[in-house]
């Protein structure tokens, strides 16, 4: 399955109507009753779901590299598009002084934000797994509560994942990383004012 296709997957799509070119063809009534008797019903979906519990053995690089150096456990995640690739050796140093920022605007203790991929670094093998099951999963098996999304695109996918109705995990959304590099100190705490303040308990 794309993984373009896994929001309407998560969300419950199972089947596609195609309201012109679909043949009809009259059914024989006495092979389709003796099909009912003999037949055991079937349940097929067009799009197959993939369990989203993957163990953190499983787990492929980046996302084994930065679960190893977990010390504490994290309160919140970070997520943004191209955190992969900085993770993964091709480092962005305007986006690292970014968030470097971010996170003293912030002033949370040591350890309480893990920052974890929501997709997998530009030209890597995915492998069996989605980079979203993979997200999903650190976020259960650490027990996140907040997830803060930069970018529009992480925080639609963070919330199919989970959806905000259940009140479960929260997600956080604030403007992407490049939205965010050239703006004044003070225009940045501004724009991220509505994180500060969030109750971590």
């Amino acid at each position: 399955m794309a993984e373009s296709l896994r929001p309407w997957a998560l969300a419950g799509l199972s089947h596609l109507y195609l309201p012109e070119g679909v043949e009809i063809v009259a059914a024989d009534p006495v092979a389709e009753a003796h099909s009912t008797i003999n037949t055991p019903p079937q349940t097929t979906t067009a799009v197959e779901m993939v369990d989203e519990t993957i163990s953190p053995s499983a787990w492929p690089a980046p996302w084994s590299t930065l679960a190893s150096r977990v010390r504490t456990p994290p309160r919140v995640i970070i997520t943004y598009s191209s955190l992969a690739d900085d993770v993964a050796g091709a480092a962005d140093p305007a986006r690292r002084k970014l968030f470097q920022s971010i996170l003293s605007f912030l002033g949370w203790p040591a350890g309480t934000t893990l920052f974890w991929p929501i997709s997998f670094p530009t030209g890597v093998d995915p492998g069996p797994h989605f980079a979203s099951d993979l997200f999903a999963a650190g976020v259960r098996h650490f027990e996140i509560r907040h997830l803060l999304c930069f970018g529009s695109g992480p925080a639609d996918r963070a919330r199919t994942l989970f959806p905000q109705e259940d009140k479960i995990v929260l997600v956080h959304a604030a403007p992407a990383p490049e939205a965010l590099t050239p703006l004044l100190p003070h225009e940045l705490h501004q724009a991220l004012a509505h994180l500060k303040g969030l109750a971590l308990s």
